[in-house]
């Protein structure tokens, strides 16, 4: 089953696109925050509560949920690390796109063993054909958004990711192999579908979603690119 939601964003203007972009990156990273981190240490403040009453009346266990606690903190340690990394600024101008999403992809597979494949058409080598700065680094954090939701909701094993041209445009496809959903009774924010359509529409884009439940998901986006870049 697939759905396009272009026309869902056609009559923002692109200041008004802009901003909103802005504002729900940082509703994100707030939601991100609170439903992690913050979680996980209110939850570690109560047990350590629970810890002060065992050291009287079970030393070993309370040395036992010491070390679950110590567990749970390097969990949130490296979950805040994360957010961190991916605020940060990208040396895409300096690496290339390709560079950029491998690097992306080998910090995944380390971190949550998803596998990535990333294929990249032959047109693309060529220099003929290029993307802007701008559209360079929104077509990386496009990726970064992506497998980010997959990650948290698809419960997929595999991601497949192609670069490509098609009418003179960047082709970009985003397929895995997880549980799907029904594109036409999306919920609000949900797999942050909205955010994600709305960044192809400030690029000038085109997007579509092709999903299931039970037959994972394929994103594909058309980006405009610029001919006969030097």
């Amino acid at each position: 089953m697939g759905h396009n939601f272009d026309e869902d964003f056609s009559l923002r203007d692109p200041e008004d696109r802009g901003i909103r972009l802005l504002e729900e990156e940082r509703r994100r990273i707030a939601r991100d925050l609170h439903d992690g981190p913050i979680q996980v240490l209110i939850n570690l403040s109560m047990r350590l509560q629970i810890i002060q009453r065992l050291m009287l009346a079970d030393i070993k266990l309370a040395e036992e949920e010491l070390e679950r606690i110590q567990q749970r903190l390097i969990g949130s340690i490296n979950e805040i690390r994360q957010l961190i990394y991916d605020l940060q600024p990208v040396a895409i101008d300096e690496i290339g796109l390709t560079a950029a999403v491998t690097s992306l992809f080998d910090r995944i597979k380390q971190e949550s063993g998803l596998t990535c494949i990333l294929t990249v058409d032959d047109s693309l080598q060529e220099k003929s054909f290029a993307l802007t700065p701008a559209r360079t680094i929104g077509t990386y954090r496009l990726i970064q958004e992506a497998l980010s939701n997959i990650r948290k909701h698809a419960k997929a094993h595999t991601v497949t990711i192609e670069l490509s041209t098609q009418d003179a445009k960047l082709k970009l496809t985003i397929e895995d192999d997880g549980i799907g959903f029904d594109p036409s009774t999306r919920l609000s924010g949900h797999l942050g579908l909205d955010t994600m359509m709305e960044r192809v529409e400030y690029m000038g884009g085109t997007g579509n979603i092709d999903s299931a439940p039970g037959k994972g998901t394929r994103l594909t986006f058309l980006l405009p690119l610029d001919n006969h870049v030097a």
